[in-house]
């Protein structure tokens, strides 16, 4: 008897959480992207083998990260370029992994400079051989 009580009980138990979701309210996201939108990636400095990124945490400090490094609890560095982190999340959020990319703002007084390859000029006056 008490047998078939416990196992009522924890069919119940079980029935409530296993109810069917409401189709018309958005689904119930346990990820905290909130938290996650509140830190910034501003670039990278250093080469491949020694890639560093530079990231602001949520309370404005700012923190160089190397890969394979926890930024926290849920965050870790996986991979480093120059314009882009990839981070290890939860398992159940977005396949595990999410990216942040570097946000350019630049200022009406910035100079935009390319660089482009361009051959030395020979210089006039000069003679190689005296």
């Amino acid at each position: 008897m008490r047998n078939s009580i416990a196992t009522l009980s924890l069919l119940f138990c079980m029935a409530a959480d296993a109810a069917p979701r409401d189709p018309f309210q958005p689904p119930v996201n346990h990820c905290p992207y909130a938290q996650w939108e509140a830190w910034r990636f501003h670039g990278a400095v250093g080469n491949a083998p020694a890639i560093k990124a530079l990231i602001e945490d949520p309370q404005g400090k700012w923190l160089r990260v190397s890969p394979e490094q926890n930024l926290s609890a849920e965050l870790q560095v996986k991979e480093i370029t120059v314009d882009a982190v990839v981070l290890a999340i939860p398992a159940g959020c977005d396949n595990g992994e999410t990216r942040w990319q570097r946000k350019e703002k630049f200022n009406d007084k910035d100079v935009q400079i390319s660089r482009t390859a361009v051959a030395p000029a020979k210089r006039a006056g000069r003679n190689a051989s005296k």
